[in-house]
């Protein structure tokens, strides 16, 4: 038996010396990261894209529900459990890029490869304070969707308010909320107001928002910067497929 090392992708193989030689092997390994790595986009671009507008529309219909409490109690199981398929998914498409995900390292992502590189291609200060309540770990599909709110209000703050500061606040309140804010010293509502139409770029934050179950709200004045604030019920931190309710 020979040991291989994969410089490629990192990995020890076993060679069986009279079956295989070393190109093979090593061919072999990377037909099966590519394989991995078609799985893991075809899981984001048909699957949880699928699964992202089930939830959006059973949000909706749950809206047109009001009043109607066993209507509502079996669409809260199917937005619960849509939510705990999603997180499944997330991690097993980071599992098959080889990927640590954000999840356990939210903090640190958002820190340092979020905010760090982005103060260094703009020359924007940014600070970044986290509350002692905020939880050490969060699910798959919740970190990736609070990290993408807070990237895209930060470009925003640069591409189209001109801000030289900002302010991201990470924390957990006592009514059982978890709230995410952007700040900047920007144009404010020279980039967002009531009369223009609203850019990709929001209704995409809202759609994340709305995805966990939250809000999001963006206060603007002409001069006085720009305030993006995301909220979110806690319940996000850890989905449980709920008992599904009995249908009498």
């Amino acid at each position: 038996m020979v040991t291989v090392k994969n410089l490629a992708v990192g990995r020890i193989v076993d060679l069986p010396r009279h079956h295989e030689t070393t190109a093979s092997v090593v061919d072999r390994v990377k037909t099966v990261d590519r394989v991995k790595t078609e799985v893991a986009r075809e899981l984001h671009d048909n699957v949880m894209q699928d699964l992202m507008a089930m939830l959006l529309q059973t949000q909706v219909f749950a809206r047109e529900q009001k009043g109607r409490q066993s209507v509502l109690d079996q669409l809260t199981y199917i937005e619960t459990s849509v939510r705990d398929v999603l997180n499944n998914l997330r991690q097993i498409q980071w599992d098959l890029r080889g990927q640590s995900g954000l999840g356990d390292e939210f903090v640190e992502a958002v820190q340092s490869n979020l905010l760090a590189a982005y103060q260094q291609r703009t020359g924007v200060k940014v600070r970044l304070s986290v509350s002692p309540s905020w939880p050490m770990t969060l699910p798959p599909d919740t970190s990736i969707n609070l990290y993408r709110i807070i990237q895209e209000a930060i470009t925003n703050a640069h591409r189209h308010g001109g801000a030289r500061r900002v302010h991201v606040a990470l924390k957990a309140t006592s009514d059982h909320r978890i709230v995410v804010s952007i700040h900047d010293d920007g144009r404010g509502s020279v980039w967002f107001d009531d009369v223009r139409p609203v850019g990709a770029g929001i209704l995409g934050m809202r759609e994340r928002a709305a995805l966990l179950g939250g809000e999001l709200h963006i206060r603007s004045r002409g001069g006085g910067g720009t305030t993006v604030i995301a909220n979110f019920p806690k319940e996000v931190l850890n989905w449980r497929c709920k008992r599904a309710p009995s249908v009498s």
